[in-house]
C-alpha cells in the first residue's frame, strides 16, 4: 500500500506539467504568478523547518549533521544551478542567443528537480503517511508557478504546444523514478533521517534562492502586501495542517 501510495503521489507532480501546458497557453495565469510563488515560498520554508526537519531529528540525527547535511545540499545546489545556468524566465529575462539549447537545459534541469522531488516525497511517506502527504502537498503548490515558467522557457525557445507537452511530461516523469528507487533502497541502507534532512535543505534553498528573490523585484506596494499576505497564507495553513495531522 505504501508503494502505491509513493507511486500515485509522483504520478500526481508528474501531471503538474501537463496542467502547465494549458494553463499557460489557455489562461492568463502566466502572467499572474506573483501570489502563487509567494505562497510556494511560505509553504516550503513551512515544511522544511516545522515537518521535514524535525522528522529527521526524530531518526537520529543529531544539531551537527543536520546542520552539515542541510549546508552541504544547499552547496551542491548552488554548484549544480550556475554550472548548468538555469533560467526560468519568468519574467522575459532571457538574453541567451541559442533559444533552442536554452531548452534542454531547462528539460534537464527540470527532470533532475522532478527526480529530487520524487526521492523527497517517497522518503516522507517512508517516516509517516501524513507526512507524505503533507510533503506532496508542498512540492505540487511549488511545482505550478515552476512548470509554467519552464514553458515559457520551451516555448520561447521554439517549441510548439505538442512539443512542449510530451518532453515536458517525460521530463517530469523522473519523479516516479526518484520516488521507486527511494521506496527499495533508502530503508535497506538506513538513510532516510538524512534524505529528509537533504530535501528540508532543498526546499531551503528552492525557497531563498528560486522564489523569495521573485518576490522581492515587485515594487508596487500594494502587490508587495498581497505578496506578503500569501506569503504567509502559506505558512500558516502549513503549520495548521501539520498541528492537526499530528493530534
Amino acid at each position: 500500500m505504501l508503494l502505491l501510495y509513493i507511486i500515485l503521489a509522483t504520478i500526481f507532480v508528474s501531471l503538474i506539467s501537463v496542467v502547465a501546458i494549458f494553463l499557460f497557453f489557455g489562461t492568463q495565469l502566466k502572467n499572474k504568478l506573483d501570489n502563487l510563488i509567494s505562497l510556494s515560498a511560505g509553504v516550503l520554508l513551512s515544511v522544511a523547518f516545522l515537518d521535514l526537519l524535525p522528522e529527521a531529528a526524530a531518526g537520529g540525527l543529531v544539531i551537527e549533521q543536520l546542520a552539515l547535511m542541510i549546508f552541504g545540499t544547499i552547496l551542491v545546489l548552488f554548484f549544480v544551478e550556475t554550472f548548468f545556468h538555469w533560467h526560468h524566465c519568468r519574467h522575459g529575462g532571457c538574453v541567451e542567443e541559442k533559444h533552442h539549447h536554452l531548452a534542454w537545459f531547462s528539460l534537464f534541469g527540470d527532470g533532475l528537480h522532478n527526480f529530487v522531488d520524487g526521492v523527497v516525497i517517497a522518503s516522507a511517506f517512508l517516516i509517516d503517511i501524513k507526512l507524505g502527504c503533507v510533503t506532496t502537498l508542498a512540492v505540487v503548490i511549488h511545482e505550478v508557478p515552476q512548470e509554467v515558467s519552464d514553458v515559457g522557457v520551451l516555448v520561447y525557445a521554439g517549441f510548439n504546444k505538442a512539443k512542449a507537452l510530451m518532453f515536458n511530461f517525460v521530463f517530469a516523469l523522473s519523479a516516479v523514478a526518484g520516488g521507486l528507487l527511494t521506496y527499495f533502497f533508502a530503508s535497506s541502507l538506513q538513510i532516510l533521517p538524512y534524505l529528509l534532512a537533504v530535501a528540508a535543505g532543498n526546499f531551503i534553498y528552492l525557497s531563498l534562492t528560486d522564489l523569495v528573490p521573485l518576490i522581492h523585484q515587485e515594487k508596487e506596494s500594494k502587490k508587495i502586501r498581497h505578496q506578503m499576505l500569501w506569503f504567509f497564507v502559506g505558512v500558516i495553513g502549513i503549520t495548521i495542517l501539520i498541528r492537526f495531522s499530528n493530534i
